[in-house]
This record gives structure tokens, sequence and C-alpha cells, in this order.
């Protein structure tokens, strides 16, 4: 039942560029201490298109609450094995092995909460499994867009980039930011979105992406089941070579945290071949046992 996504934009996308034309594409280029140089689009930017795996950018905190949802890893039921089959790349793993990632900031991994918020997220926790009520539904077994961390190593990213955009697709339930760096502002103060409203600038070869105007109804992680309406993030590319995209993303949420939060992860090459295809969410049509509990089939 999949299939390619986005069939409006397909001659769109397939003139863009990919990883697997920038790996041809350094063959021609000159090195670059001893790697060879990214190809840059038509404006002289770093050209990031393709299809990529987002690799490593999680909220691990050190001290954080056991999750519900944690358990159904090894029930053997369809969630969540079946939304996580994971991306093959164009180099080993072990060419990520000694990058950044997860939580950098604090480097301790402590997150630095506000006491009630913190005991509002475990007690929130606490009712998941069978839910206490709507509210209390995990996000993803409602077809929910996910928050700035969702879908990280289980489906691939396509980055296009056009003249005042850079655009960043999502295989994980379809999601497209549109980042505008075209240096319009931000929109009104009003408007609130599930992926926020993102207005992208370049430092040099680095892209900065500002984000602002979330709404509260995604999550960070499975042990930080929310977050508010003040969540601000600035994330950072920057294209190390043909085949990785550094990547960190800065978190800040005053009704959560005192201080910002700082994470890293790496955009990796897919393999040849790769494309987004098709997410067919349907709320609640593999996650039965996250919403009534274990107790809905036999033996588990």
């Amino acid at each position: 039942m999949r299939r390619t996504l986005f069939t409006i934009v397909a001659a769109t996308i397939l003139t863009a560029g990919s990883p697997q034309a920038l790996l041809q594409a350094q063959e021609k280029s000159p090195a670059n201490n001893g790697k060879p140089a990214p190809a840059r689009t038509a404006d002289g930017h770093p050209d990031m298109q393709g299809v990529w795996a987002r690799r490593g950018a999680a909220m691990n905190e050190a001290n954080g609450p056991k999750s519900p949802l944690g358990e159904f890893g090894a029930t053997g039921q369809p969630y969540p094995t079946v939304f996580n089959t994971g991306v093959f790349t164009a180099q080993d793993r072990s060419a990520l092995a000694n990058r950044p990632s997860g939580i950098i900031e604090p480097a301790n991994r402590v997150l630095p909460w506000l006491p009630e918020a913190d005991a509002a997220r475990r007690e929130f926790l606490s009712h998941m499994i069978p839910p206490a009520s709507l509210k209390y539904v995990e996000p993803a077994a409602r077809c929910v867009p996910p928050g700035p961390l969702g879908g990280d190593d289980r489906h691939p990213f396509q980055i296009v980039q056009r003249p005042g955009s850079f655009v960043l697709l999502s295989e994980y339930n379809h999601v497209t930011r549109v980042i505008s760096t075209d240096g319009r502002p931000h929109v009104g103060s009003n408007i609130r979105l599930y992926m926020g409203d993102s207005i992208g600038r370049w430092e040099g070869d680095t892209l900065v992406v500002d984000t602002t105007n979330f709404n509260d109804k995604t999550n960070f992680s499975q042990t930080i089941p929310f977050h508010s309406e003040a969540l601000h993030t600035v994330e950072r590319f920057t294209m190390v070579d043909p085949y990785i995209v550094d990547y960190q993303i800065t978190i800040e949420d005053p009704k959560l945290f005192t201080a910002p939060i700082r994470i890293a992860g790496t955009f990796a090459a897919a393999a040849p071949g790769s494309e987004l295809m098709e997410f067919a969410c349907a709320e609640g049509s593999q996650t039965l046992p996250n919403i009534f509990g274990f107790g809905v089939f036999p033996g588990q």
C-alpha cells in the first residue's frame, strides 16, 4: 500500500539533487582537507538535497522516568516495530561512531526541569496505559504529527532546496517543513502550528533555523509526553562532506526548563535508490494495546 510520497510534486523532487548525485559530483570536486568538497547550489550554498537518515538526535536524559510505552518493544505486537524499519545509509555506521549525539548540553544529561513540570510529566506517564482519558492517549496512536525530535532513525528525510526556501520532508507521518530563507519575519503570535513556523538564514555554510509559534499538541519523547506553546528551537545544519550533515538543535521551553537544552545528531546520506514512501496513518490501527492496555491481547 506504500507508494511514492507526494505525487503532486514528484516532478520537482525528481529533478532535485540527491546524496547519490553528490557522490558522483564529488569525483569532480577538489579535495578539502583530505575530503571531497560538497557540491553547491546555484546561489552558492552547500547542496544538501537528497534522501537522508537522521541519527542520534534524541532526548536521552540521564535520570528520566520509565515510560509505559517502552514496554511495548518486547510484546511482539505490531506497534512499534512495524513503524521502525530503519534506513540504510551510504556509509557504515562506524563513520558516525565518534560524532556527538543526544544531549550535549547540559553535559551530564540531567535536564534543568522546573520541579513542578517534572512532577507533572511523571504524573502524566502514570495515566497513559490504559489512558485515563483522551488526553493521555499517546500522540502517535492518534496520528498527531511528531514533535521536534520525532521520527529519528526510523524513516528517511528528504531535503529540497530552492531560492528562498529549504524544504525538509519526513516519510514519518508524511510531514513537510517549508523553511523560509528569504528574510521574511515569523507569522503573528496568534498563529499556532504543529511543526511551528520556521525561518532560516545562512551563516557561512551553516543553515540556522529559528522555529517559533508551536502549539502544545506534540511531545519530545516517550518520557517527555508534552511541551508548551512557549517552545522555541534553533537548529543548525552544517554539511561536513557529501555523506554527512552535522545537526544540532537548541530547545527552550520556559514552562518546562530553567535553561536551554542542546542536542546533536547527524543526517547521513541514504543508500542509493532510497526514496520516501507513503506513510498512511489510521488512528488506532496498530496501537490498540497502547490505547486499551495489554489485557486486550490474551497472553500479553
